[in-house]
């Protein structure tokens, strides 16, 4: 839960940042204090999001534990720490301040440490039960995918300082960034993503679990392999990079049609008919990956403006992965965790509460529902080149996640819940540590 509590707050003051102007359509996205604050968004908020959500799940995708837990309140104090020293970094290359170079070889080593790591715990765990279920492929991918970005990120942060200047790097540096981009955004998050949707949204909507991914893991593969040759003939300056992006970006978008007729499919087939909050708030979430994926596609023969480009990628990483990962924060995530923790062991032995009354559902829709139109808002503002647009976009969604982390503290805290069903044996689940839940238990919650 520490997990998801920190990526929220990141996620927070990432959008506060864009509020008060530190990136705008009129600012080069390359700036010191502007990579502050995609940091806070694709290290603080989406990996810690996505780490915390696989530490909880991978025993639900494989049926067996994690290797160790040990390490999981380590690396979290070294994810926090490396990306303040990394904002510092940055900060200090911004200022020319002489220590910069030692700032960012501290952060480096942090934040590389800290996601190996808990990488390689993930992937040992994940392995062992491969065969258990499909989504298990999707989410090793994606480790494959965190341990690429984490690398190439690392000699950039060292470059970039002026840690190193060693020719070869350098080079790689000025052609390897959208490399980076690509591993981090579409590979790590996104087949993350995919991956745990596999198995939870049939859980959640009472669909069948046919597990048919064939066509998106053979093809996300082949866009996994096409990045990895890209990478490999990067570090030799050859002139196949940009086809090779180009063909990644159509297998990749391939990858994610076949997806997205799954979901549709897992839809139409769900038992449970009346679509409850995680799934109603998801709906937009897919339809923003639709559009802004196969526009992006589309973009590139087009040679459309950078603006354009940057619209995309900010609807991407907002529309669909923050607003997919909001949407299961509010039902899947948090409220599941704590329904599990706080009233499984009286299942059967008393009344419980639904899983749906620990949120207020009806609130956090409205809220949710803001905070998309917010993106759309910020994507169109970014594309037409308004900066005062965009400032007022990022403050409603700034606003927006406010609100909805508010919902979630209520849901964890049960402040919703009547105190007659908080009256011993009843514990009530510490605000920031969850205990790890087991597969009978999940599918209890879940039903």
């Amino acid at each position: 839960m520490s997990y998801f509590a920190a990526a929220l707050l990141c996620l927070l003051l990432a959008q506060m940042m864009l509020a008060a102007g530190w990136w705008q359509p009129s600012v080069d996205i390359g700036e010191p204090r502007v990579l502050i604050i995609v940091h806070f968004v694709t290290i603080g908020w989406f990996g810690l999001l996505m780490i915390g959500a696989l530490l909880q799940f991978s025993p639900v995708l494989t049926g067996l534990g994690l290797p160790t837990e040990r390490l999981n309140l380590v690396c979290l104090l070294a994810l926090i720490i490396g990306l303040a020293t990394l904002s510092f970094g940055f900060e200090a290359i911004e200022r020319e301040w002489p220590f910069a170079g030692t700032l960012m070889v501290a952060a480096v080593s942090m934040l590389a440490s800290a996601f190996l790591a808990i990488a390689m715990v993930l992937f040992i765990g994940l392995w062992r039960g491969r065969s258990v279920h499909t989504a298990s492929p999707f989410v090793m991918m994606a480790i494959v995918c965190l341990a690429a970005t984490v690398t190439l990120g690392a000699i950039f942060a060292l470059v970039i300082s002026g840690a190193t200047q060693t020719r070869y790097l350098v080079e790689l540096v000025l052609d390897a960034v959208p490399l980076h981009m690509s591993f981090g955004l579409a590979g790590w998050m996104t087949f993350a993503a995919i991956g745990v949707s596999y198995k939870l949204l049939p859980m959640f909507l009472l669909s069948p679990d046919t597990g048919k991914s064939g066509l998106v893991r053979n093809s996300g593969a082949s866009a996994l392999a096409i990045l990895c040759l890209a990478l490999v003939l990067s570090t030799a300056g050859s002139g196949l990079v940009q086809p090779l992006m180009l063909a990644a970006a159509i297998t990749f978008a391939i990858t994610l049609t076949a997806y997205l007729v799954d979901v549709t499919a897992m839809y139409r087939r769900r038992r449970r008919k009346i679509p409850e909050l995680n799934t109603l708030g998801s709906i937009p979430a897919f339809a923003l990956l639709a559009a802004s994926a196969l526009a992006f596609v589309v973009s590139i023969p087009l040679g459309l403006g950078p603006n354009v480009r940057i619209a995309l990628i900010y609807v991407f990483a907002f529309g669909w992965l923050t607003g997919l990962g909001l949407a299961q924060l509010l039902k899947i995530v948090v409220p599941f965790l704590t329904w599990i923790e706080a009233f499984g062991p009286l299942l059967g032995r008393r009344p419980t509460p639904r899983l749906s009354e620990l949120v207020r559902e009806r609130h956090a829709a409205v809220w949710l529902a803001l905070f998309y139109l917010g993106v759309i808002l910020a994507g169109v503002a970014i594309a037409g080149s308004s900066d005062s647009g965009f400032r007022a976009a990022a403050a409603l969604q700034a606003f927006c996640t406010a609100a909805l982390a508010f919902e979630l503290f209520h849901a964890r805290a049960l402040l919703n819940i009547d105190g007659s069903a908080k009256t011993a044996p009843f514990r009530q689940p510490a605000l920031l540590v969850a205990k790890q839940i087991q597969r009978g238990n999940a599918n209890d919650a879940a039903s």
